[in-house]
Order: C-alpha cells, then structure tokens, then sequence
C-alpha cells in the first residue's frame, strides 16, 4: 500500500468543525493519517488542516474573525422563495425515475457563493501540501448550459474528479476504484474518472462545495465543475491507496435528499451507504450519525417563514456565538472519534 492511514472527511451542511476535531484526536489516538480523502465542507477542513501545523492553530482559524465573515457571506438567491427551488425539490422527491432530465444546476441554486475564495479565506490560499497528501473529490459536468431541461435518455452527465497532492495523485490506479453495482448502472455517473492536479487547492474546496440546487457550479477553463456529492464517502478510493480506512459513519439521506441526488446523479444514496455497509470490510467507523441532533444550533440551518413563504437561512449573530458554534462541533468531532480508543 501507498499509505498506512486514510480518513474520510465527508462533509455535510457547515459542519466544518467536526472533521479538525476528529483529526485532532486521531493523532492523540495515534491514528495520524498520512492521507486525507475529502469531499463537500470535509474539503474546508483539509484545507485548514494543511495551512496550519498545529491543532491549537486550527482551532483558532476555526474561531476567526476571517472564517467568521466567510461564513457570513452567504446569502440566499431569488429561489429561496417556495414557490420555485421549494416546489420543485418537492415534485422531485417523489419522482423514483434515475435522472430522467438534465436538470438546471447552473442557474437554480439557494445560496450564493462567490466563485473565487482566495481574498475571503487568504490564510488558507496555498499550494496543496505535501507533508499532509490530500484528495479532494468534486465532478466535471458534461452537458452544456443551453442542454438544461433537455430529457436525458442514456446519456452521462457528471464525471467524478479527483484534484489534490501531486505525489498522491500520481498514485491512484483509475481501474481499482470504479464503484460497481446495479445502483449505478442507469445513473448519469460516467465510468471514467479524472484527475486533474492542476486544480488549486481553494478552487478544489469551492469544486467540492458545490452543491446541488444548493450552491451553484463554477466555470474553470471553459468548463463547469460541480460537487463532492457524486461519491461523499469515496471508499473504493482510500482501500486502494492505504492500508486502514477511517471513516464517519453517517445518518441515512433524508427523502428530500435522496430525491435530489437521484433527479441530478441517478442513483440512490441511500443504496450506495447500504452497498458499502455490506461490501467493504475492515473500515474504522466513526459514528456521527446523531450530528445534526447533538449539534442542533451549532451549524447554518435552513428553515422555512410561512409568513413569507421562503426558505430562511439561519447564521450567528456575532462573533462570539459563532466561535461556540465551532467549539461545540470541534468537541462533537473530538469525543466521537475517542470512542474508537474502546473499540
């Protein structure tokens, strides 16, 4: 094996704290990785993770007041009204047909975010970090902007990117990591994988960030790369490049989101967490899967004003609650991953 150790940083809304615990107590544990595999907001952490030489540094960057202000950027778009982005994930929710349409991920999207991250996270505007491997996974879509609405037919529409360390990158074999089943047979997931290492490290978390009908897909080069949700828990991946796996184990989609990745990517999420479950063997679970109860108001919230009629968008009031936020998911991550040491 290329490596001893791999952790999975899967992501999931603004948990970014989570993961920087967990990766703080591994290596109490003695469970260092000496390769990060990332995908979504774990993507934010490894990025953290590589600028910063110490936990207690991490801890505070988590705590700024630049990533405060990141955060508080965000802002909802026109969709956020019900009767657009709302109804539609609504109707797609109860659709079972794998991708049946190009959907339009281009133009409908709830929260902006800007496209280039370099003068809002500058502390974190590196080069991709050697002594700490990373891989992050986003995706290249296939289909023109001009194609949105268009049935889909046959036709593959996401192709699975990998961007990263140079060194680690050189050592993926694209053969040993296709995820087989019936799951994906009809899915708008190409079989081919990409690597591109030329990618930057801030533009490969933004890649990464990209969410469906969530935040929108950016343009590099003439092309159009969105999320990390075409595979969040990539463990094909991290078996073929090292010799132990460690990975959280997350709650089950929920239908809106099982709806979602089934109208854009063509398959169920919900079948490839339970493929995993019954396929690969010998992986250190890290169980999160009471995340969103245990950190009920500690990460951004989505909530609806009937008065209004839209989606809300909770974020913290001042620095200070939203430096507790980030406490509390910092010590969520920290204490889940020590259950490992009684295991």
């Amino acid at each position: 094996m290329n490596y001893q150790r791999a952790a999975l940083f899967s992501g999931g809304g603004t948990r970014f704290g989570l993961y920087l615990g967990m990766y703080a107590a591994l290596d109490e544990l003695g469970l260092k990785p000496d390769l990060l595999i990332a995908t979504c907001g774990g993507s934010l952490a490894t990025a953290i993770i590589q600028a910063f030489a110490t936990d207690a540094e991490r801890k505070s960057y988590l705590q700024s007041e630049e990533f405060y202000r990141f955060f508080c950027r965000h802002q909802l778009t026109g969709q956020r009204h019900l009767n657009k982005l709302g109804w539609h994930v609504l109707k797609k929710q109860w659709d079972k047909r794998p991708a049946p349409f190009l959907e339009d991920v281009f133009d409908r999207y709830l929260v902006h975010m800007e496209h280039d991250l370099s003068s809002l996270l500058p502390a974190l505007n590196l080069s991709f970090s050697e002594e700490i491997p990373s891989i992050i996974i986003g995706s290249r879509i296939l289909f023109e902007r001009s194609a949105a609405g268009e049935r889909r037919g046959e036709r593959k529409l996401y192709q699975k990117v990998l961007m990263g360390s140079a060194t680690a990158l050189s050592k993926v074999d694209l053969d040993s990591i296709q995820i087989q089943g019936e799951n994906y047979r009809q899915s708008a997931v190409a079989e081919t994988i990409g690597i591109n290492p030329e990618i930057t490290l801030l533009d490969a978390v933004r890649i990464s960030m990209s969410d469906m009908f969530y935040i929108e897909p950016i343009q590099r080069k003439g092309e159009y790369y969105a999320g990390g949700a075409i595979d969040l828990v990539p463990v094909e991946l991290a078996q073929s490049l090292a010799a132990e796996v460690i990975c959280e184990r997350k709650q089950t989609y929920k239908l809106q989101e099982e709806g979602l990745v089934r109208a854009v990517l063509g398959f169920s999420g919900n079948q490839r967490l339970r493929d995993i479950d019954q396929q690969y063997q010998g992986i250190r679970w890290i169980d999160t899967a009471d995340a969103a109860e245990q950190l009920k108001g500690n990460y951004c919230k989505k909530d609806i004003d009937w008065r209004r009629f839209e989606i809300t968008l909770s974020l913290p009031a001042s620095l200070d609650e939203f430096a507790n936020a980030m406490e509390a998911q910092w010590n969520y991550g920290y204490w889940k991953t020590l259950e490992l040491r009684i295991r």
